[in-house]
């Protein structure tokens, strides 16, 4: 009976280790996951919605360069330095970024656009200057498109390992609670045994 007794109490020393284990285990987990969260939170505004802002300038020096190229004014030259002045500013931000690759692709044929409207600037071609503008303000777009793809894109990973840290924060719970009723149903059977050992007193007649 004793032998019983002191197999229920490591029983329930193991459990209870278990849940220290577990507690920790969780805490651990709790932390890679919050430090994947804040990677991701931080990356979707400084890539992507800072970025978006970049996109937005650039698109309106474009358009002033293109309203320029259109009026053909004396001082079109001149006008068309001071815009691209602006944008190379804008460019060197927005490579500080983070890109991804078709990003990157896309980017890199918006710098030699306007690396083209420089050229043509420089030698009187508006014609041509103007064709690279337009193009350039189409790349843009693109690029547009894939920051709010992007985006979306880290919002969902964002939204799935919240989910998926709730369901084992759940499936946790259940476990932990199992395993309190277990260390309940030994302690339980252990006060019944030390309860059976006492002698009865018998009345005697």
């Amino acid at each position: 009976m004793w032998t019983f007794a002191i197999k229920q109490k490591m029983t329930a020393a193991i459990l209870l280790f278990g849940v220290i284990g577990l507690v920790m285990l969780t805490n651990m987990r709790e932390q890679r996951i919050a430090t994947r969260i804040s990677a991701a939170v931080t990356s979707i505004y400084e890539d992507r919605l800072v970025v978006a802002q970049y996109i937005l300038r650039l698109s309106k020096q474009i358009d002033s360069i293109i309203a320029v190229l259109e009026k053909e004014k004396d001082d079109v030259t001149i006008q068309i330095n001071n815009h691209l002045a602006d944008v190379t500013a804008l460019n060197e931000l927005y490579e500080k970024t983070i890109l991804t690759e078709m990003e990157k692709a896309n980017f890199d044929i918006f710098k030699q656009l306007c690396q083209t409207i420089s050229l043509n600037n420089k030698i009187g071609n508006h014609t041509s200057a103007l064709l690279a503008a337009h193009e350039a303000g189409e790349t843009l777009q693109t690029l547009s498109s894939i920051q709010v793809e992007e985006g979306k894109n880290q919002l969902d990973e964002v939204l799935n390992m919240t989910n998926f840290s709730n369901i084992l924060s759940y499936l946790e719970l259940a476990i932990l609670i199992i395993i309190a009723v277990i260390i309940q149903m030994l302690v339980f059977a252990s006060k019944t045994i030390i309860g059976a050992r006492k002698p009865t007193r018998e009345n005697m007649n």
